[in-house]
Formats: structure tokens, sequence, C-alpha cells
């Protein structure tokens, strides 16, 4: 039986498809919902049709989203050992001025 090691290294893609989000102080779903990742670089949120798009750094493990709904928000990249995470931290964002959840929230990709 092959045991599988968690990922340690860079995310070098990431799949389309639902990324469950939850905000680390207390587990609870984002009120924002759920971030889904569509073809051909879009995006949206499950509480919205609004459509934006979004690029994926490799070598810095980022996350841009561009236009949309999420368009300004900081992102970047997590290995996790279900898959990538798209983490969107509550400090670097209210630095910027963007004030997005009491905590840190994480979306977690949803096979």
């Amino acid at each position: 039986m092959q045991v599988s090691q968690a990922q340690t290294g860079p995310v070098n893609a990431l799949p389309a498809g639902k990324y469950e989000t939850i905000t680390k102080d207390n587990n609870n779903k984002w009120e924002r919902g759920d971030i889904i990742l569509l073809d051909d670089n879009k995006y949206k949120i499950s509480t919205s049709e609004e459509v934006g798009e979004y690029k994926f750094s490799v070598t810095t493990q980022r996350i841009f989203f561009t236009t949309g709904p999420l368009k300004l928000v900081f992102a970047k990249i997590s290995a996790e050992p279900n898959g990538p995470a798209i983490v969107i931290p509550k400090m670097e964002n209210e630095q910027k001025g963007v004030r997005i959840a009491s905590a840190d929230v994480w979306g977690v990709y949803h096979h």
C-alpha cells in the first residue's frame, strides 16, 4: 500500500472547481460564499452570478482577482494535503483598506 505524502512544494496549478470557504476564527462558512474557479481564468463566488477574472502566479504563490466580486482582494495559495487552498488573510487586506471578514478566510479545494 502506498502512503501519500503531504504536499510541501509550491502549488503549480489551481484546478477548476469549488473552493469551500470558512473563517479561521470559528470555522464557520464565509458569508460571501464559496469561491468557484471556472475555465479560462474566470471565477465567481457562490452568492453572486457576477463572473470575474483571475491570474495565478506560481512564482509568488498568489492568486490575483483582476475583475469581479473579489477585485483588489489580497489572496495567496497554500499547499494542503487534500489539494490547494485559497487564503484571504485578514491583516494584509485590512492594511489595504479592504474589510473581508473577521478572520483569515480559507477556501479549500473540494473535488
